[in-house]
């Protein structure tokens, strides 16, 4: 019995592929395909009996093959997986011919199997070819699942809460130990178990990434935690995932600060003709003053104070050469008297306010 799994997600039909003693139960997967194009080629190509197919994937989806299937090989069997239970889908795809629908998070070994026996009952198969040759290929070794085991799909609703709140809450302690305690658990044994798991919980480390526009793709990440999953380790993938989170935590405070930064400096050059400070700033934009000049210091290279300062004699320079009466420009470019203008103006320029303007327009002359 030749069966053709097609997904466009690698770590499904990895998943898939090990739910299954193939061979013993009498089947063999000859193909796989990542698109709908592609199972349509091994129709054309190979002889198919039975087709199990996941419903979402790009360009062509599940119906649409199960469509073709039920139009031009009406004695292929069909079984649909998927991650969502769509009633529209269920239903057009049920029409077409599908032998069952089955949620890929409470698919069984035992399941499987009674699905594609009563399938089996029912088909009236086309002869066997020799030219069919197994191309199920996977860098990992995926135990079939035996009678009795319980291989885990998914993240409980509960274990679910515990991870996307820490996440939220951006407390890598109780992430690391939600993790600890997920991959404790007698499921975490089978290698399927441990890769469903950890794309789950990558998944949700690049949508916590999304949100705050930070770097991060769950899939590299994923072949990069694919020997601690091969090798059984759950505390190291627990460690592994950990220092993932950890590192995005990190991006998001440089980011947080390089925002905050920016915030400040446009606060300085919308406000810098009033009595504004450092505290006055910190509120304004919601985060604590000390802080606020720790992190603006060390982005800007100069204290908050200085770059008010410059701030200010930088306007005033515009001004002066506008014609500005001196003792105008000191106050509107907030210096509190005329005398403090003059020694700031001197400090940063140095040469007086006067002198400055004295130099301008000896340059026009």
């Amino acid at each position: 019995m030749n069966i053709l799994l097609v997904d466009d997600e690698v770590l499904a039909i990895q998943y898939i592929a090990g739910l299954v003693d193939w061979s013993a139960n009498g089947y063999r997967v000859c193909a796989i395909a990542h698109s709908v194009a592609e199972a349509k080629q091994a129709l054309e190509t190979m002889v198919i009996n039975i087709v199990i197919f996941d419903v979402f994937m790009p360009e062509e989806n599940g119906v649409s093959l199960s469509s073709f299937i039920a139009k031009y090989y009406p004695r292929v069997g069909m079984l649909a997986l998927s991650s969502y239970d769509t009633y529209d889908y269920v239903r057009e795809i049920l029409k077409n011919g599908a032998h069952d629908y089955i949620l890929k998070h409470r698919v069984t070994g035992d399941q499987l199997l009674a699905c594609l026996k009563s399938m089996e009952a029912n088909l009236i198969f086309a002869p066997s070819s020799s030219t069919a040759k197994p191309s199920i290929e996977t860098s990992l070794q995926i135990e079939p699942q035996k009678p009795g085991e319980s291989h885990q799909l998914a993240l409980t609703l509960e274990q679910q809460n515990h991870i996307l709140l820490a996440i939220e809450q951006r407390n890598l302690v109780s992430f690391t130990t939600a993790l600890q305690d997920v991959y404790s658990l007698p499921a975490m044994q089978f290698t399927a178990s441990r890769l469903m798991i950890t794309k789950e919980i990558l998944d949700f480390l690049a949508a916590f990434a999304s949100k705050y526009s930070l770097s991060f793709q769950s899939e590299p990440e994923l072949s990069l935690l694919i020997r601690l999953i091969d090798q059984g380790d759950g505390q190291l993938l627990a460690a592994g995932l950990s220092d993932r989170y950890r590192s995005l935590l990190e991006l998001l405070q440089q980011s947080s600060a390089s925002h905050n930064v920016q915030l400040a400096a446009s606060y300085v050059d919308h406000f810098y003709y009033k009595n504004i400070s450092l505290e006055k700033c910190a509120k304004s934009i919601g985060v604590n003053a000390s802080y606020l000049s720790r992190i603006f210091h060390h982005e800007m290279k100069v204290t908050f104070s200085k770059y008010l300062s410059l701030t200010r004699i930088q306007k005033a320079k515009t001004k002066i050469l506008q014609g500005c009466p001196l003792k105008q420009v000191a106050g509107d470019c907030g210096f509190k008297n005329y005398n403090y203008f003059f020694k700031v103006f001197k400090d940063v320029e140095g040469i007086t306010p006067i002198g400055y303007m004295e130099q301008e327009l000896g340059k026009k002359n």
